[in-house]
């Protein structure tokens, strides 16, 4: 993250934190945190103009970068989280195999009704 004393006061230097911040967390798989996190971003974005300043151009380009590492890496957890999913169904449906038959339910009701 950047260090300098700018950081505090350009947002768009903060936004790139943001996005450095945002990996960090969804490598850790830190979910509660990256939601907070994307309010904050989404504050901070809605107080900018609506032309960014040139000097913004880096900052902004980098955010984007990491935008796009943060979606591959969201990518890939949500297909790890389908794949234990999916274990856990299949080895649910293997323990009922081993699961003792029902008792024959008792009619409640009589056969005229």
């Amino acid at each position: 993250m950047a260090s300098d004393s700018r950081s505090l006061t350009d947002p768009y230097q903060r936004i790139r934190e943001f996005g450095e911040r945002e990996l960090q967390l969804v490598i850790e798989g830190r979910w509660e945190e990256v939601a907070k996190l994307g309010a904050e971003r989404e504050e901070l974005i809605a107080r900018l103009p609506p032309v960014a300043p040139q000097t913004a151009r880096e900052p902004l380009e980098y955010a984007a970068r990491l935008q796009l590492r943060v979606s591959a890496e969201l990518t890939r957890s949500i297909a790890l989280a389908r794949e234990g999913i999916g274990r856990l169904d299949r080895g649910r449906r293997a323990a009922a195999g081993y699961a003792p038959p029902a008792a024959k339910r008792r009619k409640l009701v009589d056969a005229a009704g």
